[in-house]
């Protein structure tokens, strides 16, 4: 969401719960915890998108200026720009196919009369030059959606019969925007050049047949209020071949009433897939885990990915352990900064079965995990914020995140409160009581062996900025954010993908000191496995 992004997110579930399951040898370019260099990519711009083909050239995108797009061909040490599909942008995401065709999603763009819809561009010459992925009315945008459109996420692959890039899936998702916050798909079958009507995936036609119980309570709990996470495809080959996974976060329903779809205010305990196996046709949705009321995973959103054999992932910050209504009146008296407990930490919850089951499972909902992957370790305290995750072979993950050692005040919710960052007042119209200024800096994490479970999985942890990329408020409420309080310049996440070695890069912005559009390139220690 670049203006109106993930600012109008919503909510709706109900519940608490908490996961385990396998694992291979790890790829090494050079020993154990990796190392990442720094290289500047363009201008400034807030959340980046980063995405490799199976070349290792890799693509960044920015929405600030338009899709304002780079390339590296030397594993991210440089970058150029490449052509800029459209001078209007709002949320952006990149994809890739087989063929090394790269895909960009962008938001309220200039190829349609109707408003806030989303758009996919195509490139099939690495950004030279870009074509437009028609909707199914013409100047209606890509999505062609009644009810509007908000953080749209791409995926795409070339799944047998087909064998060119011209007949490839291509799968755009999102949320309505005006709606009740649903998720929805339009679908390419023709690599990107024409797609279907916008199909909800939690309502009848898309029903599959014994999948009607579960829909019903994933409707519960989505229903009002949503955040997209993202879409993939699992690859050829694998055992979930042309499995489409579409990815969210939600809330419950007693919390509707602090405002269905518009302030985001909600705390989002709920994490949820429904997947096809029929190209979109029929849907099974599953609910990954579950924190409990009062803990949100919202800031404000969660990553998704899957690995090279089509199993999903979520990577997610929370604060998991806290008791929201000690944190909130800690945080009003101003000594939540000696309650650890408060804290907003980060994990991950997998499926090693295409997401079926969550480690595991033992959740409240049938297939959901009862207990996350810790992914930072105890010593590393503060607070955690946008989350990134790469998978590559099962149970090999990387994570990316932004760190502070300050806690972020709460709510009674479990919501982080808007300012709590931005320093003490009265002045900028916080309470005296609140902390410093926090500042950020970009750290990754790293497990091999996720088959051991969540009691005994290792991680290693790396900070990969000293200087502070970003100092002062990460608001997770969108163009909720009070602007004089809480600076959006980095807009809501930063990401992360695998190059064909199997090794990270991490796209993000720096608005303290550098000021730019930057990418962390792994340069040493354990790669993952090949990409998917």
């Amino acid at each position: 969401m670049h203006k109106l992004r993930s600012s109008f997110l919503a909510c709706v579930g109900i519940a608490c719960v908490l996961g385990a399951v396998i694992g291979i040898s790890p790829g090494v370019i050079a020993g154990n915890a990796p190392a990442y260099s720094l290289a500047n990519v363009g201008p400034y711009g807030g959340e980046p998108s980063i995405v490799s083909d199976s070349a290792g050239v890799l693509y960044d995108t920015t929405p600030q200026g338009g899709t304002l797009t780079y390339k590296s061909t030397n594993l991210g040490a440089t970058w150029q720009p490449v052509a800029t599909a459209d001078p209007n942008s709002g949320d952006d995401c990149l994809a890739t196919d087989q063929a090394n065709s790269v895909y960009l999603c962008n938001l309220a763009g200039s190829q349609g009369v109707a408003p806030l819809q989303a758009d996919v561009w195509k490139s099939v010459n690495h950004g030279a030059s870009w074509t437009h992925g028609a909707g199914a009315i013409p100047q209606c945008g890509t999505s062609c959606s009644p009810f509007g459109v908000d953080r749209d996420w791409l995926a795409a692959s070339i799944l047998p019969p087909a064998t060119t890039t011209s007949q490839a899936e291509v799968v755009l998702m999102y949320h309505d925007f005006y709606g009740p916050s649903q998720i929805w798909v339009n679908i390419s079958h023709d690599g990107g050049a024409t797609f279907g009507a916008p199909q909800e995936v939690l309502a009848s036609p898309a029903v599959k047949p014994g999948a009607v119980a579960g829909t019903l309570v994933a409707q519960g709990y989505t229903f009002c209020n949503t955040v997209p996470a993202g879409v993939q495809i699992a690859p050829p080959g694998t055992p979930h071949a042309g499995r489409i996974f579409v990815a969210w976060i939600a809330a419950d329903l007693p919390q509707n009433a602090t405002g269905c779809n518009v302030t985001m205010m909600q705390a989002f305990h709920t994490l949820w897939v429904s997947y096809s196996d029929d190209n979109g046709l029929t849907w099974t949705p599953q609910q990954a885990f579950d924190a409990g009321i009062g803990h949100d995973s919202s800031t404000p959103f969660v990553g998704f990915t899957i690995d090279n054999q089509g199993n999903p992932y979520f990577g997610f910050a929370i604060n998991l352990t806290a008791n929201p209504a000690t944190c909130s009146a800690e945080s009003a008296a101003g000594t939540v900064q000696s309650d650890t407990s408060c804290e907003y930490d980060m994990y991950v919850v997998w499926s090693n079965n295409g997401g079926t089951v969550w480690d595991g499972g033992g959740g409240l909902i049938p297939g959901s995990a009862a207990r996350p992957y810790r992914v930072n370790p105890a010593a590393e305290r503060g607070t955690h914020f946008f989350p990134s995750i790469a998978a590559g072979d099962p149970g090999k993950v990387d994570v990316a995140y932004l760190r502070t050692s300050e806690i972020v005040p709460t709510d009674s919710l479990g919501k982080a409160l808007p300012g709590g960052c931005a320093g003490p007042g009265p002045a900028n119209g916080n309470p005296p009581t609140y902390p410093p200024a926090c500042p950020w800096n970009l750290y990754a994490a790293q497990s091999v062996n996720l088959g051991q479970g969540p009691g005994s999985a290792t991680w290693t942890a790396t900070q990969i900025t000293t200087t502070a990329m970003h100092i002062g408020d990460i608001c997770n409420l969108g163009i909720f954010c009070v602007p004089t309080i809480s600076s959006r310049n980095l807009l809501d996440f930063i990401t992360e993908d695998l190059d064909q070695r199997g090794c990270a890069h991490i796209a993000y912005a720096d608005d303290n000191t550098v000021k730019l559009l930057r990418a962390a390139n792994q340069t040493s220690g354990t790669c993952i496995g090949k990409a998917k």
